[in-house]
């Protein structure tokens, strides 16, 4: 750590000396003259005196345990503030599981319009992530599967005005279940939807997302017969007709079938009803 040189510090320091844990009385009296310039009882003005320790690193007691938080490796009753100056702001905080052999980082962005909070994810030899993402914004990104009690959206309400919210339930179901829906009109009493160009994808990209699909057409005082070959939607009826279509069909992609996608098992079906394991307490 940086050496510096005070003079009228009150205690007995020398030169070079490490304080421990053993050592707390005199380090609070060294911090309350760096802070308040006196003693505890002092109120006069704050000391002009600043550290500066560069780019040197502070370890702490690293063997102690939450099982004992009076002799923990770091405690703090209050506020942790952390700073950087910059035109690309960035507090990075490392969390290690020696035991485990794992490490997560929490990163803090403040420019360039992306993440403004990340946690990554080390495998031993890359990170992996951001494996969650919020943005200055709000808006959160979850790389693996988000688990809720409940969900809505809940925005200020488009009429009312005023302190007025408006909220809907989330859709949900016992299948991963995706929706794809639109509107035709039977030319010569006929019609196809491709299922691609209906949701802007590149092609062949429905059928490398979906199985078990099922589709419904309904046209207001028509009769109407409609087939789904692969991403291909076909309605037949009189000319003319005004079509309403909904094609739902079940996820099938790598994420649901991987460790990843937690809530689904090896074949990408959702698990509808398991056992959770209880967490263990800190160590």
């Amino acid at each position: 750590m940086a050496q510096q040189t005070f003079s009228g510090v009150p205690g007995d320091f020398t030169a070079g000396q490490v304080l421990t844990a053993a050592d707390m009385d005199l380090l609070r009296e060294f911090l309350l003259y760096l802070i308040k310039d006196g003693d505890e009882g002092d109120t006069g003005e704050v000391s002009p005196l600043i550290l500066d320790l560069g780019n040197d690193v502070v370890t702490v007691n690293t063997e102690t345990r939450f099982t004992d938080p009076e002799a923990a490796a770091l405690t703090v009753v209050g506020h942790i503030g952390v700073m950087s100056t910059g035109a690309s702001t960035v507090c990075d905080f490392l969390l290690r599981n020696d035991s485990s052999d794992t490490t997560w980082l929490m990163s803090h962005r403040a420019s360039g319009g992306g993440n403004a909070l990340q946690w990554w994810y080390h495998n031993g030899t890359s990170w992996v992530g951001p494996q969650l993402g919020i943005t200055t914004a709000g808006a959160v990104h979850v790389a693996g599967a988000l688990s809720k009690g409940s969900g809505s959206f809940d925005i200020a309400h488009p009429t009312k005005g005023g302190d007025w919210r408006l909220r809907h339930s989330f859709i949900e179901g016992p299948q991963a279940d995706l929706i794809y829906r639109g509107t035709v009109t039977l030319a010569a009493g006929s019609a196809t939807v491709d299922l691609d160009d209906a949701a802007n994808m590149t092609d062949g990209t429905w059928e490398a997302l979906c199985r078990d699909p099922w589709a419904l057409v309904a046209s207001s005082g028509n009769a109407v017969e409609w087939s789904l070959s692969g991403k291909i939607l076909t309605i037949t009826g009189p000319a003319d007709a005004v079509c309403n279509w909904m094609v739902i069909a079940e996820r099938q992609d790598d994420h649901m079938k991987s460790p990843e996608g937690s809530l689904a098992d090896d074949d990408g079906h959702m698990i509808v009803e398991y056992e959770r394991e209880p967490s263990p307490p800190p160590a």
